[in-house]
């Protein structure tokens, strides 16, 4: 079943997040079919809000101290989101492109119809959450982590997985044939139905301990 992409309004008005966020905090309601270019995010400390329908391009994500945020039909372009906290976040429909992802954290996040275009995301960490239609394509992701991570439909295209960590995670079905994945380390029993080349499955042999004669 192919990814949905979010579902953007014609129409978008450039605001500020600063101003944004006051507002809607202030008044109790959403962020909603805004275009914010090169913000950043402002102290949230802890409050719960959603965007929809928003386009960031070139802002500014860190740990912003929020209770909760919620994205349904976002996109993020160029955006610099490295150490961003998602903690009990919810992503619907969003596409992140050409971000900057470098130890960026999904904690207990449900992550529905998301997708990553040629984001690096070194040190990434996705732990504790459910996935369903999950897309990675022509990402950096040396060791990044997935920890307890539950999915339906993921899919890994031209992606750097060296030295990535996998932990009781069930991969089977997962196809990994286009990826580098050298150095990666998984649970022997989650390896079970993972797709892999020929080259792939005597890398993944050393896990086994064994020592491949050719």
């Amino acid at each position: 079943m192919p990814i949905m992409m979010p579902q953007m309004p014609d129409i978008l008005r450039d605001e500020t997040l600063e101003d944004a966020v006051a507002l809607a905090v202030h008044e109790g309601r959403d962020v909603e079919t805004c275009r914010f270019y090169g913000e950043q995010m402002p102290d949230m400390t802890g409050e719960t809000l959603e965007f929809s329908g928003c386009r960031f391009e070139k802002c500014v994500f860190r740990p912003c101290g929020a209770e909760r945020l919620i994205f349904v039909d976002c996109e993020f372009h160029h955006c610099d989101l490295s150490g961003m906290l998602f903690e009990k976040a919810t992503l619907q429909r969003v596409s992140f492109r050409d971000c900057r992802m470098r130890g960026t954290q999904f904690s207990e996040s449900p992550l529905m119809n998301v997708a990553f275009y040629n984001c690096q995301m070194d040190m990434a960490s996705f732990a504790d959450l459910k996935a369903q239609h999950l897309e990675f394509d022509g990402c950096g992701m040396k060791e990044c982590g997935f920890f307890r991570f539950r999915w339906q439909d993921w899919k890994m295209r031209s992606c750097v997985l060296q030295a990535a960590e996998i932990h009781e995670t069930a991969l089977r079905g997962l196809d990994v044939t286009r990826c580098d994945i050298g150095g990666m380390t998984v649970d022997l029993p989650a390896v079970r139905g993972m797709r892999v080349t020929e080259a792939q499955a005597l890398q993944l042999s050393a896990l086994l301990g064994l020592n491949v004669v050719q």
